[in-house]
């Protein structure tokens, strides 16, 4: 999984299209990842394959990106990641305000994850490695 820093500056004039809805998907899964090697393992959601742009969005799927957001926040040390909203379909598509939450979430997560794993406490010396053999 690749790394992709996310878009924090939604506005009302952005389009919400496949490559924005794979890099969140991605950059979820990259963190899923991160926090299992730092972490207790857990599970998150089936999120599919990525989307190409003659994809629909539905809202279980972006509700999708938000629990599994939510399950990474829950199973690590805690940050602010604002207050989830459910969509429903056929109903308002999710705004750039979500948008914004859920991408600045992603990348605060990351930041934390990237620091804990680059200031891991480390063993100064090697076990099992003898330079002598032991006389019995």
């Amino acid at each position: 999984m690749i790394w992709e820093r996310p878009k924090t500056d939604w506005t009302g004039d952005d389009r919400f299209d496949a490559p924005n809805y794979n890099r969140i998907k991605n950059n979820l899964l990259f963190l899923h990842e991160m926090a299992e090697m730092l972490y207790q393992p857990f599970e998150i959601g089936d999120m599919g394959p990525d989307k190409d742009y003659s994809s629909f969005y539905y809202a279980d799927e972006i509700n999708m990106l938000a629990n599994n957001l939510e399950q990474i926040h829950f199973n690590i040390y805690p940050v602010e990641i604002g207050e989830k909203t459910v969509y429903v379909q056929n109903q308002a598509f999710i705004g750039f305000e979500d948008l914004n939450r859920i991408e600045s979430a992603i990348l605060r997560i990351y930041t934390l994850l990237k620091s804990q794993k680059e200031n891991k406490s480390r063993l100064s010396f090697r076990l099992g490695n003898r330079r002598h053999p032991v006389a019995n």
